[in-house]
């Protein structure tokens, strides 16, 4: 963190000069400070290995781009490089800023048909397991002695067990 510090102080300097050295104690004042100063750095001035440390701004898009790249997307999921320029021109966007939200959208997309996919194959093997437990159970019923009579149901025309009929006919 003193290191930090003695690097703001450093750029401080070589931006503003002396006089733009903190002369207030105040915490929060030198915390701001050193916010404005890290945002103040150009992209150039920040050293390439610390990726982790240089925080970049996040690209804030108005509804209106969204909903213009929504759109496009609806209409293609990819684009080639003339889409690309073409939509980033009419966004006023860098081709690569249209081409990394395309990336995500198709990712997103990708992920939420994930999980409606696992959702329904949840449901089915729910199915599955309750048809199978019925099975076992007649099954049970069947080998343990048990004589079932099938009917078929005047309302629905699926076979039916009836124990009580099978019984008065013994």
């Amino acid at each position: 963190m003193i290191e930090l510090e003695e690097s703001n102080v450093a750029l401080s300097l070589a931006i503003a000069g002396p006089e733009s050295l903190p002369i207030d104690k105040n915490p929060e004042e030198k915390k701001r400070r050193r916010r404005t100063l890290l945002l103040a750095q150009p992209r150039e001035a920040a050293n390439p290995s610390d990726k982790g440390s240089s925080k970049r701004k996040k690209l804030r898009l108005s509804k209106e781009q969204l909903n213009l790249l929504e759109k496009s997307f609806r209409a293609h999921t990819t684009l080639v490089p003339e889409q690309k320029q073409e939509l980033a021109q009419r966004l006023n966007l860098e081709p690569r800023q249209v081409e990394v939200w395309f990336q995500n959208r198709r990712a997103r997309t990708k992920l939420k048909q994930t999980e409606v996919d696992c959702e329904l194959l949840k449901k089915r093997c729910q199915r599955l397991i309750d048809e199978n437990t019925r099975l076992k159970r007649e099954l049970m019923e069947l080998s343990s002695g048990t004589q079932l009579c099938l009917k078929t149901c005047c309302w629905c025309n699926k076979m039916v067990g009836d124990h009580d009929s099978n019984r008065a006919v013994s």
